[in-house]
C-alpha cells in the first residue's frame, strides 16, 4: 500500500514550487505527505533585488551569502506544504567570488574550492557517475516509498537539472530493482518564452490543476530572491492539449518492461486516466 506521499526531487530551492507546486497543493490537501528533495548545496545564484521603480537588478552572490538565503527559503516553502526539505548538498557547477568583480568560477581542474563550502561530495554535474551515490538514492526512495517520484527532464536547458535527473532516474532504477514499485516521471518545464526549446518533447499524462496556479504563485512567492514577482511568469495554456487551462504535465520514465503499473492510490490514478503514451506538444504558438 502506498503511504500517501509524493517525492519532488530536483536541483535548486524553488525548483519544486515551479515544476509541480500546483500538483503538491493540490494533494496536500487529500492528505498526502511531500518528501522535498534538492540536489544540490544552492550555493550558487544571483540575488534579485526589487528597486524603488519596480525594476530588478541582479547581484551576483558569493556562496556565504547565497547558500544560507536560499535554504531558508526552501525551509519556507517547505513548510507551506507540511514538509521539511532534505539538501544532498551536491556542490553546484560553479559559483561567484567575493569581491568587487564578481567573477564566476567553474569547479573542477584545479580551480579552488569555496571558502566554507564542503567539497567532499562529488559536483551535482558527476554525482550520477558515483556507485555509492546512486545508491544512497535508491535508500532514500526505499526508506521514503512515495507513490510516485517527479524529477527534472533530461531535455532541459539546465545542465544541473538534466544532471539531477539521471541521479533521480539511476536511483529509481536501482530501488525498482530491489522492490520498489512506484513510478518516477520526469516533469517538461514549458513556459511561452522558452517554448522554442523543447517543441520536440513528448509527454504522456498530466495532473489537472485547476483553480491552484495563484496559490502556486503564492507558493513561489516563498523564494522572493529569485522570483520577486511570480504572476510574471508566462505559463501556456494547457486547453488544447489537456482540455484544462491549468496543468502540469509529465512523462513517464520506462524502465524494465515499461508496463503501465496499477495506481496505488489517488495521484498515480489520475495520472493513468490521463494517461497516453507519446503525446507531442502542440500548443500552437
Amino acid at each position: 500500500m502506498s503511504n500517501q506521499s509524493l517525492m519532488g526531487f530536483f536541483a535548486h530551492a524553488d525548483d519544486i514550487e515551479f515544476a509541480i507546486g500546483g500538483t503538491c497543493l493540490k494533494y496536500v490537501e487529500k492528505g498526502y505527505k511531500v518528501d522535498y528533495i534538492m540536489s544540490t548545496n544552492n550555493m550558487s545564484g544571483v540575488y534579485h533585488k526589487v528597486e524603488n521603480d519596480g525594476s530588478i537588478s541582479r547581484i551576483p552572490y558569493c556562496p556565504q551569502k547565497m547558500e544560507p538565503i536560499r535554504k531558508q527559503e526552501a525551509a519556507a516553502g517547505a513548510a507551506c506544504l507540511g514538509s521539511v526539505p532534505l539538501h544532498l548538498d551536491y556542490p553546484q557547477r560553479h559559483y561567484y567570488a567575493d569581491g568587487e568583480q564578481k567573477k564566476k568560477i567553474s569547479i573542477g581542474y584545479g580551480m579552488p574550492a569555496p571558502q566554507g563550502v564542503d567539497c567532499s561530495l562529488p559536483n551535482i554535474m558527476i554525482a550520477h557517475e558515483y556507485k555509492e551515490e546512486v545508491t544512497k538514492v535508491a535508500d532514500l526512495i526505499l526508506e521514503r516509498d512515495p507513490e510516485v517520484i517527479f524529477t527534472h527532464s533530461y531535455f532541459s536547458d539546465s545542465p544541473e537539472h538534466y544532471a539531477t535527473a539521471l541521479l533521480a532516474a539511476k536511483g529509481y532504477a536501482q530501488a525498482v530493482k530491489r522492490g520498489y514499485a512506484g513510478d518516477l516521471f520526469f516533469i517538461n518545464e514549458v513556459c511561452e518564452s522558452s517554448f522554442f526549446l523543447r517543441n520536440h518533447i513528448q509527454w504522456d499524462s498530466f495532473i489537472d490543476i485547476s483553480g491552484y496556479r495563484q496559490k502556486q504563485f503564492d507558493l513561489i512567492r516563498c523564494h522572493i530572491s529569485m522570483v520577486p514577482f511570480p504572476e510574471r511568469m508566462d505559463y501556456l495554456d494547457y486547453t488544447p492539449m489537456c482540455g484544462v487551462k491549468d496543468a502540469e504535465i509529465f512523462s513517464r520514465f520506462r524502465f524494465g518492461s515499461g508496463k503501465i503499473p496499477n495506481a496505488r492510490g489517488e495521484l498515480s490514478q489520475e495520472l493513468l486516466d490521463n494517461y497516453i503514451q507519446g503525446r507531442w506538444f502542440d500548443p500552437g504558438l
